[in-house]
């Protein structure tokens, strides 16, 4: 009985390994770009991507990593955030300024929202756009999570987070609608998960992550010098390994790029 056993054991531990071998991807280098930003990252529903190059101009590049368009902000302001899911609208958010700047599919400006001039003299860390073409926002101040809507000029969702969050400890870094579901990213507690009227369903434990992205039903982050993925409705994980020699901290994938991202570079991989 002992040696059978022995047999089916390393059996199995073998074709795990084919498996895990099988679900890694090859990637394939295509070249190095600069960047102004790892974390004012965004890619849309048709995968072009969205970043700030080293002069900080957000810029949208086409599927080789090359330039498309640009759009150079006025002034010395930084943008914080940039969201690009929906195909026809950009956002990007000034966290100094507390402004919100919608930019068309060619970068062309289409408004420029002041918070201040919606009775918000609070500060907002994190901004998202909502798929109604209103604003999800998280008030520092108030702790909350609301949801401004620019024709009624008022919020019309606001959720109490002294609840679900630690005042105390938290670091929010980003905010994101995807799927109907609102990502909230914390980089000490986790992502808290709500629905599209605000109300708290759940927080995966994922820790020290600074960003995240979603192809089709899967979250992704860079931690721990590998690239994991989060199915959202099985629950399941699966890791892409990076080379020993690169330290990516965070990452953008579409169907066909991968963009890796370092200091104030990205290496961009076929996959």
């Amino acid at each position: 009985m002992k040696p059978n056993t022995t047999i089916v054991l390393l059996c199995l531990l073998l074709l795990t390994a084919v498996n895990s071998a099988a679900q890694q991807p090859e990637l394939k280098y295509i070249r190095t770009i600069g960047v102004g930003s790892s974390t004012a990252i965004s890619t849309d529903r048709s995968g072009a991507v969205y970043l700030l190059n080293p002069r900080r101009n957000i810029v949208q590049l086409d599927s080789l990593g090359r330039l498309v368009t640009l759009y150079s902000p006025t002034g010395n302001a930084r943008v914080t955030t940039i969201d690009a899911w929906n195909p026809m609208k950009v956002l990007a958010f000034y966290a100094d300024r507390q402004e919100l700047l919608l930019l068309d599919r060619f970068l062309t400006p289409i408004t420029s929202v002041a918070l201040a001039d919606f009775e918000i003299n609070n500060t907002v860390k994190a901004a998202a756009l909502a798929a109604d073409d209103g604003f999800w926002l998280f008030d520092e101040t108030d702790f909350k999570l609301s949801k401004l809507d620019l024709r009624l000029r008022k919020a019309t969702i606001e959720t109490p987070l002294n609840l679900v969050l630690d005042r105390n400890k938290f670091d929010i870094r980003m905010l994101r609608e995807y799927q109907n579901q609102v990502y909230l990213l914390d980089y000490n507690s986790g992502i808290y998960v709500f629905d599209n009227l605000g109300n708290y369903k759940q927080k995966l434990p994922i820790t020290g992550v600074s960003y995240i992205g979603f192809l089709n039903n899967e979250l992704y982050f860079v931690k721990e010098g590998d690239l994991h993925f989060y199915d959202l409705y099985k629950h399941q994980q699966r890791t892409i390994a990076f080379p020993e020699d690169k330290n990516y901290t965070t990452a953008l994938a579409t169907k066909n790029r991968l963009y890796l991202f370092s200091g104030k570079a990205a290496d961009v991989y076929s996959w």
